[in-house]
């Protein structure tokens, strides 16, 4: 193996990792595995896939966390338009450098949160991939963002957010929590690899208004 990238900020661990045998290059961050592709930059990992099969119908597609760009280039390439957010503009560098990231995909410097507070626009899916390590940070688990999510996807378009835990744990329920609390009807997906589970939760916004609930209780 070979070290392409590290990079600490004494907050943020970020490596590179390429086998030299096969090309395959992992993306590290704070210890968790984000990104595995192989060396034409074809995703390996179960629950990107899972991400874009979740989007498929999807011709536009605002992806919030971004890291090695897996889950963006794939749905690039089938000819998607994708909006990429992320709130370290070093990783559209690395995702493009190592990870074969394509240049169509518009890239965001930009928090999460504070993106969808401030757009005017609608994409046909949003997909919520933001960590801080392996924990979703605590300023997305509110109904806030549950109903900003609702706003910026068109009406009968998909929300996925991938939870890096089992779907009984508290975060993948607090992420459940606040898409209902919007309105809309989350599913629980789990996601094995390896033995390891992740978890998306997906939901639909209805083509038809529904009230939209703004609290946390």
């Amino acid at each position: 193996m070979k070290i392409l990238l590290r990079q600490d900020d004494g907050e943020r661990r970020v490596t590179v990792i390429e086998v030299l045998r096969d090309g395959t290059r992992f993306y590290f961050e704070s210890g968790a595995l984000f990104t595995c592709v192989d060396a034409h930059g074809n995703n390996l990992l179960r629950y990107v896939k899972a991400m874009e099969q979740a989007l498929a119908r999807a011709s536009t597609v605002l992806l919030l966390g971004t890291a090695g760009g897996a889950l963006a280039t794939q749905l690039s390439r089938r000819g998607v338009s994708v909006t990429a957010v992320d709130n370290q503009a070093e990783a559209f560098e690395v995702a493009r450098r190592w990870f074969h990231l394509p240049p169509e995909v518009e890239c965001v410097h930009a928090d999460a949160l504070e993106f969808l507070r401030s757009t005017g626009r609608q994409w046909d899916a949003v997909a919520v991939d933001v960590f801080n390590g392996s924990d979703i940070p605590k300023h997305l688990l509110t109904a806030e963002t549950g109903t900003l999510l609702a706003r910026v996807v068109r009406p009968g378009g998909t929300i996925a957010w991938n939870v890096a835990d089992g779907f009984q744990s508290k975060t993948a329920q607090r992420v459940a929590k606040a898409l209902r609390l919007a309105g809309l009807s989350p599913l629980l997906v789990p996601v094995i690899e390896e033995g390891l589970g992740n978890t998306l939760v997906v939901c639909r916004r209805e083509k038809t208004t529904r009230s939209v609930i703004v609290s946390d209780r």
